[in-house]
């Protein structure tokens, strides 16, 4: 388990992480986290492959996940990402 060193029972923990594929690294993350009593704030991802089930793991263990950029496929080396709205900066 986690050091309470570390981590105290009042904490919340935001994870940052480089990808998000099938969500056991998050998942493991998240289990240290509460097992030293303290709670999951949110995930950040940098890069999540939408097209694997990770994302959908931890969104309905109800934390929110906010992803950099999200990739519908990678075909044939081809790399296509989610289309998201964008709001016009003035």
């Amino acid at each position: 388990s986690l050091s309470r060193n570390h981590i105290d029972e009042n904490d919340r923990v935001l994870i940052i992480d480089d990808f998000l594929a099938n969500g056991q690294a998050a998942l493991g993350l998240m289990s240290l986290v509460e097992q030293a009593g303290a709670s999951i704030a949110g995930i950040g991802i940098v890069i999540e492959k939408a097209f694997q089930d990770g994302g959908k793991k931890l969104r309905e263990q109800g934390v929110r996940v906010e992803s950099l950029a999200e990739i519908a496929s990678l075909d044939n080396g081809t790399v296509t990402f989610v289309q998201q709205e964008t709001a016009e900066v003035k």
